[in-house]
């Protein structure tokens, strides 16, 4: 079986004047079976590329490495920061998508082509990623009892990306001050586009 792991951190915050969005560009292809090695990086067990390409050796597992998709971006103007991460398979795709701007975010789990808001609200700190960078993304942002900067954003993927091969060496930070009157409006018209453009269909407004 082919497919791709998309084993990201993607870290995004709005608060009352400003919006912050980070993600790294790692994307895995594997070839036949990965459930091994899948687990092993999830738990961070594995920390550089050296490492990943051995320890796939060992288990039997064909990969490739790119560092070359980018996570996060900006539309409408730069008035909204959009992340994704992904799981894409012969059988499956899998997205979580995040829309931010100052005052407003959307969550929406993505299956194939439905669409579902899970979560919305005014603030807050989503992490998106596989088990060791989102504890670790925790550990440096959640528990800091402060909102996030670009200085603090970058600090952790500077670490991340020495602590676990699921983390590119490069990263992107964005960040988008512009205040709207309706915040949510604007979230929900990106969205909207998005799932026109993407064929996908938005449940979970109500």
């Amino acid at each position: 079986m082919e497919g791709e792991l998309d084993l990201s951190l993607v870290v995004g915050f709005a608060g009352k004047k400003r919006a912050i969005l980070g993600g790294d560009r790692r994307s895995i292809v594997f070839f036949g079976g990965a459930e091994a090695l899948e687990e092993e990086l999830y738990d961070g067990k594995i920390r550089t590329d050296e490492e990943l390409k051995k320890r796939a050796e060992e288990l039997g597992s064909v990969i490739q490495i790119a560092n070359g998709r980018e996570k996060v971006w900006k539309r409408n103007d730069g008035k909204v920061l959009v992340g994704e991460v992904t799981e894409l398979s012969a059988s499956s795709q899998r997205r979580r998508r995040v829309y931010l701007t100052p005052g407003g975010y959307i969550l929406v789990e993505i299956s194939g082509k439905r669409a579902e808001v899970s979560k919305k609200g005014k603030s807050t700190l989503i992490i998106l990623g596989n088990k060791f960078t989102r504890e670790l993304a925790y550990r440096r942002l959640g528990s800091a009892g402060k909102p996030p900067e670009i200085s603090s954003m970058k600090a952790l993927f500077e670490e991340a990306r020495r602590a676990t091969a699921t983390i590119s060496p490069d990263y992107t930070l964005l960040s988008s001050d512009e205040i709207c009157s309706n915040p949510e409006a604007v979230l929900l018209q990106a969205l909207r586009e998005d799932c026109e453009e993407r064929g996908w269909e938005l449940f979970g407004l109500a």
